[in-house]
């Protein structure tokens, strides 16, 4: 099983008389599952910036390893491996395990920000202690969040030959979703909504068993998906993946309070270097997909209108039917488009 080991050398500690530095430390190792393709984005651009910066922060007392590409387990398992303590930190996906964590889809619903940056500041907000959030999702599952972020807006990428160039075409394709707020978003175009996670969608593509997915454009080139894409459409956010890298409570109990400090603190910095260069992977992807053949459609103004009715109808539908649940559908989103107009406001925003 490959394991990518990050740890700083712990020569330069010992000679400054830096933290975590005495004779009785012993290292900790922290295990970390997701099931990312190695070498994804998400572990360039946040991942790795967060273990070499806690690691090196702690001079070489924190050190990590890390299991991509679902080697300790499914997408949909990261939570369960978190909980059981197989993983002390894994990647979450919210939308694949709706029945546990659904209040994360306020912020995955057609329009709910603008780019990668203002989500993952949004989010934090919202995860912050004793925030709707850190409570009602994942206190309640007994995991802390760590790193949030979508990849970026989920955008209608197609893959069959069939022409889409309106909302009205949109009706009757077969598209992949992550489940939850997604599959809202499908039914109410009169789409069939086909969950799946995303190792699974290459095949179904090539073999048409979907006509195409909500997906974010910088995942198409991470999953090798760019000569199977046809058209789409990038200036519609259908909702995003908010994912994250959470750590059990069992194991940040388990951890001093300064070793919790420099963690967070590194977690927010990767998280915030890292929404930059998904945003700037945007570009980059569309750019991709058209040199691959894929051609690019904007939808006219009378078809914006008509999304923008839907995606408000969406949002509220969703709110609702948590609220009929028993849940605080209404008071996440409130949460949520609060947080989101906070950022926007913020200057050097």
């Amino acid at each position: 099983m490959k394991k990518l080991c990050y740890a700083a050398a712990g020569l330069f500690a010992l000679i400054c008389g830096a933290p975590f530095a005495n004779a009785d430390d012993k290292t900790i190792t922290l295990k970390i599952a997701d099931a990312l393709p190695n070498g994804h984005i998400v572990h360039q651009f946040i991942l790795k910036p967060f273990m070499e910066g806690v690691t090196q922060a702690t001079n070489g007392h924190v050190v990590f390893q890390h299991f991509p590409a679902e080697q300790l387990g499914k997408a949909k398992d990261m939570l369960m491996l978190e909980q059981s303590s197989v993983a002390d930190i894994a990647l979450t996906v919210p939308s694949y395990i709706s029945d546990k964590m659904s209040l994360t889809a306020a912020a995955e619903l057609p329009g709910a920000f603008g780019n990668v940056c203002e989500a993952v500041k949004a989010y934090r907000m919202l995860t912050q202690d004793g925030q709707v959030l850190a409570k009602y999702e994942y206190g309640v599952n007994r995991v802390k969040a760590l790193m949030s972020f979508p990849t970026s807006a989920s955008s209608l990428m197609i893959s069959s030959s069939r022409k889409v160039n309106s909302v009205s075409d949109i009706a009757g394709l077969k598209l992949r979703t992550a489940g939850g707020a997604h599959d809202l978003t499908v039914r109410s175009l009169s789409a069939v909504s086909v969950r799946m996670a995303p190792p699974e969608v290459y095949e179904s593509m090539q073999r048409g068993t979907i006509d195409g997915a909500l997906f974010p454009i910088a995942s198409v080139i991470s999953y090798d998906l760019t000569n199977l894409i046809k058209s789409g459409n990038s200036t519609v956010n259908f909702g995003g993946i908010v994912l994250t890298y959470s750590i059990s409570e069992t194991k940040w109990k388990a951890l001093s309070p300064d070793i919790q400090k420099i963690i967070q603190d590194e977690a927010d910095k990767a998280v915030l270097s890292g929404c930059k260069k998904l945003d700037a992977a945007q570009g980059e992807g569309i750019k991709k997909i058209e040199a691959a053949g894929g051609k690019f459609f904007e939808f006219s103004a009378d078809d914006t209108a008509k999304l923008d009715v839907v995606f408000d109808d969406v949002r509220k539908d969703w709110a609702a039917q948590l609220d009929k649940r028993g849940k605080p559908g209404s008071e996440t989103l409130n949460a949520w488009t609060a947080a989101i107009k906070t950022v926007r406001a913020a200057p050097n925003n």
